[in-house]
């Protein structure tokens, strides 16, 4: 396998990752615009309508990434790595703009996962008030958008680390966020038969008041 191989397999991998973050963010979003909507109380509800404002931005940032990650690929299918214009006598003419590079493309890359990683970090962030808030409602998506996020940080960095040996460890903070974050925001998902988890069945309550009050009707009937 030839080095163009391997790189092409990096950014294959992180394509496929973010496009799962960004698929996986869908639910995410959909259930916090839901239970801003069914909030009365105007700063959970600010809350909680920021949090979706993130999660979007998150989405967005994804998306374009993706767009870059494609970009490099076509990039150097095309044998285009930061060519000079000529000069009369065809040397390289610095004072125009050279054609992008798939290397300095990455390296805008690893920034946007870092941007990324931050939004989700604001989105999940306990407000004094509120810190019960900071959790997801979709766990399970959740989980994979921020495992996926992590895979795709690690794919880019392994193909710049052919250039950079130490771009790795210059954005473990990164990936150390996404592994908080994830132990923090979502819930253990438990598995089949066991039945749901307290903080799951907290942070339904949460979600929605009319699942407590149902909660508490069928204790009553059972007494």
């Amino acid at each position: 396998m030839s080095k163009d191989d391997v790189t092409e397999d990096h950014v294959r991998c992180a394509a496929v990752a973010l496009t799962t973050v960004f698929e996986s963010l869908g639910a995410e979003h959909q259930a916090l615009v839901s239970e801003a909507a069914s909030t009365a109380a105007r700063e959970r509800r600010g809350t909680v309508t920021r949090m979706s404002e993130e999660i979007a931005q998150t989405a967005s940032t994804v998306s374009s990434t993706i767009v870059e990650l494609a970009t490099v690929r076509g990039l150097r299918d095309l044998g285009i790595r930061r060519q000079f214009a000529k000069d009369g006598k065809g040397g390289d003419y610095s004072p125009l703009l050279t054609l992008a590079d798939p290397v300095d493309t990455l390296y805008d890359i690893v920034h946007y996962l870092s941007e990324a990683a931050d939004t989700l970090g604001r989105a999940y962030e306990p407000t004094k008030k509120n810190p019960g808030l900071a959790v997801a409602r979709c766990p399970r998506q959740m989980t994979l958008a921020f495992s996926s996020l992590r895979a795709a940080l690690d794919a880019v960095c392994a193909d710049l680390s052919t250039h950079d040996a130490g771009v790795a460890k210059d954005h473990e903070s990164t990936r150390r966020l996404l592994i908080q974050l994830q132990d923090r925001v979502c819930p253990t998902v438990p598995s089949q038969g066991t039945g749901p988890s307290a903080e799951e069945v907290a942070t339904a309550i949460r979600a929605d008041p009319e699942v407590a009050r149902a909660a508490a009707a069928a204790l009553a009937g059972m007494a």
